[in-house]
């Protein structure tokens, strides 16, 4: 029979394994040696993928940096927490208690003083005004015409401001608004010679005084060194005789500091919707001086404004006492108005009430374009209450005014004359401000 083949094994033959095979496989693998080569990379396009790459990141980087300072005070301003709200203590009302003899005092015989005596009272009174003059600084405005290449001429458009609080965010200045009229841009310069740009965060129109900010991000650290808050005093606890000390620019230059006595604490000064207490001094100044008055403990107790003395008295330094300010610090602080009715008025007393005025506050006058002149009040009219709350005194008036809201709604409760004596009359007023 014929032998019969599987084909796959016609497809598929068996491999030589011989060594002849081996031979001729080796032969052919050289005869083809020369399709062996190394394909190696192009290095020179990586070199230069890399130096671009490099170069790209140096421009961005460049650039990148520009644009954070560039946009550094606008995020600064965006992203910051919000600042913190601003209290000033009040101080309690004292009760006058019932006069008592004093004790017997021995007395002391105190050794004659001579020029070394002096001389140390100097220098324990200058101790007092240097460290208290860390919080003076000086408010300057940049007019239109002014040259402020020269850095140590003296600022003629400048008034001494008082650091009053820092609300994390800014540290606040207060002092004249004035020297911001007209100003095309505001400096504080700090008692180091360092100079900040500021902004006029909120005025009064009323006293003429304002609240300055300063971006705490803006102070170097060399300043913050040099600086510090005032501690704001009493001016009810002032007596005639006691030392005073006068810094910041009451004598017309900014850096000063004067000794002498409080004259009189008892002279008032009636504005718009208030009376304010006058610290006078024996201390000549400056007709334009400003400035603050520290007393022995480095407390602040009046600010200068020469602008509330007489017209004739000699140019004496004198100031608002520091406790019936201290309700308007603190509204300008915080960046809002301080509540504004436009009235002038006038306790009355047990004597004039004996001529048949009811007991109140009498209206001697309103300011033109008030929010009491909107409402229709009147010279001639007396206040009895607002709201709720009796009106006997200015006093009570002011101090209920400035629990008010600018904006908010008040009834304001008086009696006008008429033909038939006085009647009740009711009038809704909308509390304003009054700005520069």
């Amino acid at each position: 029979m014929e032998e019969r083949k599987d084909p796959r094994e016609e497809l598929h033959p068996q491999e030589d394994t011989s060594e002849a095979a081996q031979e001729d496989m080796q032969e052919e693998f050289r005869e083809y040696s020369f399709l062996q080569e190394t394909i190696k990379r192009d290095r020179r396009g990586e070199r230069k993928g890399f130096f671009r790459m490099a170069g790209l990141g140096l421009v961005f980087g460049v650039f990148a940096c520009f644009s954070f300072s560039a946009m550094k005070p606008a995020m600064d301003s965006i992203f910051q927490d919000d600042p913190q709200k601003v209290t000033i203590p009040q101080e309690e009302e004292s009760q006058e208690e019932e006069e008592q003899a004093p004790p017997p005092v021995e007395e002391v015989v105190q050794p004659p003083l001579d020029a070394d005596s002096y001389r140390q009272m100097q220098q324990s009174l200058t101790t007092i005004g240097v460290k208290a003059n860390r919080s003076v600084v000086e408010i300057a405005g940049v007019l239109e015409d002014q040259d402020w290449t020269e850095e140590s001429k003296d600022y003629k458009n400048s008034v001494s401001g008082l650091i009053v609080a820092d609300n994390g965010r800014e540290l606040l200045v207060l002092g004249k608004s004035s020297v911001a009229k007209d100003a095309k841009e505001l400096k504080i310069v700090f008692n180091n010679g360092q100079a900040y740009p500021a902004t006029l965060k909120k005025s009064d129109g009323n006293l003429g005084f304002g609240v300055y900010a300063v971006n705490r991000s803006d102070i170097q650290d060399s300043t913050w060194a040099q600086i510090d808050t005032a501690v704001l005093g009493s001016s009810n606890a002032v007596s005639k005789g006691d030392i005073a000390i006068v810094l910041g620019k009451p004598f017309g230059y900014a850096g000063a500091m004067g000794f002498g006595s409080i004259a009189s604490g008892k002279n008032t000064l009636d504005s718009a919707d208030g009376q304010y207490r006058l610290i006078n001094t024996d201390i000549a100044g400056s007709k334009n001086g400003s400035g603050f008055i520290v007393n022995l403990k480095g407390e602040i107790i009046a600010l200068i404004d020469q602008s509330a003395a007489e017209e004739g008295s000699t140019e004496l330094i004198i100031g608002y006492g520091i406790t019936d300010v201290k309700d308007v610090i603190e509204f300008l602080s915080n960046g809002q108005g301080v509540p504004y009715i436009g009235i002038w008025g006038v306790d009355v007393t047990e004597e004039i009430e004996e001529q048949g005025i009811p007991k109140g506050l009498y209206v001697k006058n309103v300011d033109a374009d008030s929010p009491a002149m909107a409402a229709g009040i009147q010279s001639g009219d007396v206040i009895t209450g607002i709201d709720d709350v009796e009106i006997t005194s200015y006093g009570i008036y002011h101090g209920t005014l400035m629990e008010k809201k600018v904006g908010s709604e008040a009834v304001i409760k008086g009696q006008r004359q008429g033909a038939d004596g006085y009647v009740d009359i009711d009038f809704k007023v909308t509390v304003g401000s009054k700005e520069m």
